[in-house]
């Protein structure tokens, strides 16, 4: 059976600002979690201001955890996402030490996502999804209510014509 319901825009723009709709981000994150990574059950976004909490549902061996992490700092620049990780909590709340991020990203990043354990700081490769030549950056991220706010500063999208070049000689 068909459906005709229209979703809400992911995000919208206004010059050089995105206003991306957290709502939209939750339901299409966890349709893909619960195809592709089974223990991984359902994501929550929440924040206010510069801080954004990420709270995950998990099942490990069968067992189910909630973990959730506090970043700021969201930044993008030569297609490598960076953002701060302030604060990390295991099941009941308990505090993690904020190193365990480095353990999970090495084992789970596929050489994506690196951890720098002395500024906190999380960085994840996106040269595979973003265009070559593409050069944006962020300079401001804030959360207001369900709409996560990005300021863009200015950028470019060169064409990239080496292999075009040497494909038509």
């Amino acid at each position: 059976m068909s459906s005709n319901l229209a979703t809400r825009p992911l995000l919208r723009w206004d010059g050089f600002t995105l206003r991306i709709d957290l709502d939209m981000v939750e339901l299409v994150v966890n349709r893909e979690l619960a195809r592709r990574v089974p223990a991984l059950r359902r994501l929550e976004i929440a924040g206010e201001g510069d801080e954004l909490e990420l709270r995950i549902e998990a099942a490990w061996q069968g067992i189910p955890a909630r973990i959730s992490a506090r970043v700021r700092e969201l930044r993008l620049h030569r297609r490598v996402f960076g953002c701060r990780l302030e604060g990390l909590r295991g099941p009941l709340g308990i505090p993690l030490p904020v190193s365990l991020a480095g353990a999970v990203a090495r084992r789970l990043g596929r050489g994506m996502v690196r951890f720098d354990p002395e500024d906190h700081v999380v960085l994840a490769d996106l040269r595979q999804f973003l265009p070559e030549g593409l050069e944006v950056r962020v300079k401001d991220v804030r959360c207001e209510g369900r709409w996560l706010r990005v300021e863009l500063a200015g950028g470019s999208l060169a064409a990239v014509l080496a292999g075009v070049a040497g494909a038509a000689t």
